[in-house]
């Protein structure tokens, strides 16, 4: 039989494994580590040019059925969020970030799909929530 503080311990657990998961770090990476090709778990695929442009597939599936991207084949232009004189933006510039825009070259206006670069940049988390780096639950891990 568990005593109470045990009690305790053993309901207290996975709350705080709840509250680790939910509060992912972000950080902050140079261009060269994000080119390259990602793959989501129930294939989504990113693939990444140096020279700022992107293509994409399967943007609609499993967990991303509701974001109202595009499934198909898509392309069209990337880059990491700076601070400026504006605000907040999408760089075509700026080497390093933590942060990745995607620009559709066809407009989806109300895909707003944000990549949080975690794990040291080892992954990229979708979200549609800047306060959640991982809000969507979907990873991309870099294919080789």
């Amino acid at each position: 039989m568990l005593t109470r503080p045990r009690r305790a311990a053993v309901l207290a657990v996975p709350l705080l494994l709840l509250a680790a998961c939910a509060s992912e770090e972000t950080a902050t990476v140079p261009l060269d580590r994000i080119v390259g090709r990602w793959q989501g778990a129930d294939g989504e695929a990113l693939s990444f040019s140096s020279d700022r442009t992107f293509t994409s597939s399967g943007l609609d599936s499993g967990k991303l059925a509701d974001s109202k991207c595009p499934g198909g084949p898509s392309k069209g232009s990337w880059g990491f969020f700076t601070d400026g004189d504006s605000g907040t933006q999408v760089s075509k510039t700026t080497k390093s970030g933590s942060w990745i825009g995607l620009g559709f070259e066809r407009r989806f206006w109300q895909c707003g799909l944000l990549l949080a670069v975690v794990d040291d940049g080892r992954t990229l988390c979708a979200t549609d929530d800047p306060d959640t780096p991982c809000g969507l639950d979907v990873r991309f891990t870099r294919r080789k």
